[in-house]
């Protein structure tokens, strides 16, 4: 799931480099994209990685059902791989969650399942410019990103899934 992910953002990163105005910034992002491979990136858990400086959102999205979903595994389910593949963050990369003892800040759908893994962008300064923190690994999610989970594989897919909804109510406050 990350390898892919990492493809479309190396993608994403070109685009945005070769779209910036100021040639800093985009010295910037092409310096950043040099330095950092992304398929090294390793998780950082949203209560260390996200939820200091990104309070509103952490609270808010606390209260949706991607913070709890592993919670709502039962049975067999719990230690079945289709299913952590969706409840967790990053199960199945080195880095990711490996059980609810070892890495819990990896237990539901954190802010990196969706945002990417955060040991590259995490830090204040990177975060301060958007397109530095992009360069770095951050994703910026998209329908595609739901659809990776909310899709007919899952037993629960009620059919359709309706991202502009859902992105107003699935996931956490979204700045504007």
């Amino acid at each position: 799931m990350v390898g892919a992910a990492v493809m479309i953002l190396m993608a994403s990163v070109a685009v945005v480099v070769a779209g910036t105005s100021s040639g800093a910034a985009a010295e910037s992002a092409a310096t950043l994209t040099a330095v950092h491979s992304f398929q090294d990136l390793t998780f950082a858990g949203h209560k260390d990685g996200c939820r200091k400086c990104h309070l509103k959102e952490h609270r808010s999205w606390s209260r949706t059902p991607h913070a709890k979903a592993l919670d709502k595994l039962e049975g067999d389910d719990a230690n079945n791989p289709e299913c952590l593949e969706c409840h967790t963050t990053g199960y199945g990369e080195p880095s990711g969650f490996t059980s609810a003892d070892d890495t819990p800040e990896l237990a539901g759908v954190t802010c990196e399942a969706c945002h990417g893994a955060g040991s590259a962008y995490r830090d204040k300064e990177t975060m301060k410019d958007h397109d530095a923190s992009v360069a770095a690994g951050l994703q910026m999610p998209n329908e595609t990103t739901c659809l990776g989970c909310h899709n007919d594989r899952s037993p629960n897919f009620a059919g359709a899934f309706d991202y502009e909804a859902m992105k107003e109510e699935g996931v956490h406050d979204i700045k504007q």
